[in-house]
């Protein structure tokens, strides 16, 4: 659904139709929205303006959608002049609205994030510029997509962050166009700023409750965690999703760690209630246990980024994760 504004139309005509709009959504039973009831009945207090803006017909189909439009309506609030005619609100029905789309917006966010992590599965390939054999990340990244992977994660401990904004954009880019999405690592305002589909972050890093004041509502967070406690302090902390590792020993990460082995990654299943991803000196050659003790994605770094033709190591590392009954 889309608002046109023409020159003509106030903000509170916009206003209120975004409001009016987002009012019709109906929220799956899974997933209520408590803060819809409380809209559809302070609606009624709202003077409806003699003219809405044009819109596509139909109430929004979709979280997303409804979102968009709670969004508007949230930025045009800003914008209202208290002591001009064009708004006909007082100050505590202002306020009432605010609080309402402040709890719609927590609320639909929450539901987005739980959709999207339907989409933590298959081959996720951690783009850092350490670990290119030489080559530019971008085209490492191009490669891996073209090779199947469905996440990309942009790591770079290195660079400064106005360094590093130029090749989030271009990730994000890449991502949009080819239906992958976009973790960044650490920097929350980075992913912020992109628009990314989330945030990574470790155990010594931006804890995620701060991590939600910076991102959209609907940006997931994934946490690192290499003990089976530490699995079950970042779901209770909000994080969308899990990683779990060293699996296997590894140079990239995680040096000085014993790997975790099979034993321990299936008891990280038996625990995890979010997506499980599996990290940690993973190859074509030890990938199919993995998958078979539940791992729901399998995140690489040098198995793509360090190989001599990262499009077929992805391709490979995709067919493998299919022949071990996982989601590609």
């Amino acid at each position: 659904m889309t608002v046109s504004g023409g020159s003509g139309q106030s903000h509170y005509q916009t206003l209120f139709h975004c409001l009016e709009a987002a009012s019709r959504f109906v929220s799956p039973a899974q997933s209520p929205a408590p803060a819809l009831q409380s809209l559809r009945e302070i609606l009624p207090a709202m003077p409806a303006p003699g003219a809405l803006a044009e819109t596509n017909d139909g109430p929004p189909t979709s979280f997303q959608q409804t979102l968009e439009m709670v969004s508007i309506a949230s930025n045009l609030l800003v914008l209202l002049d208290e002591s001009s005619p064009a708004n006909p609100l007082g100050w505590e029905t202002v306020s009432a609205v605010i609080r309402i789309l402040e709890d719609l917006t927590g609320q639909l966010g929450s539901a987005i994030r739980r959709e999207r992590a339907d989409l933590i599965h298959g081959l996720y390939v951690i783009i850092d510029p350490q670990v290119t054999g030489g080559r530019e990340p971008l085209a490492i990244a191009q490669a891996a997509v073209r090779g199947g992977a469905r996440m990309l994660q942009l790591r770079d401990k290195l660079r400064d962050k106005g360094e590093f904004l130029p090749l989030a954009r271009d990730l994000q880019k890449l991502c949009l166009e080819s239906g992958a999405s976009l973790i960044i690592n650490d920097h929350a305002d980075i992913a912020a700023v992109v628009g990314s589909a989330g945030l990574h972050v470790g155990q010594t890093d931006l804890p995620v409750e701060q991590a939600r004041l910076v991102l959209a509502s609907h940006q997931v967070i994934g946490r690192s965690n290499h003990e089976i406690e530490e699995l079950v302090e970042s779901e209770q902390m909000g994080a969308d999703h899990v990683a779990f590792g060293a699996i296997y020993h590894t140079d990239t990460k995680g040096v000085g760690r014993p790997p975790q082995g099979m034993d321990q990654l299936r008891m990280a299943r038996d625990t995890a209630k979010t997506p499980l991803v599996a990290i940690g000196g993973i190859n074509a050659g030890n990938l199919s246990p993995v998958i078979e003790a539940g791992a729901d994605a399998i995140c690489v770094t040098a198995a793509v980024g360090s190989a001599p033709e990262p499009e077929a190591a992805a391709a490979q590392l995709v067919k493998i994760i299919e022949d071990a009954g996982g989601r590609s």
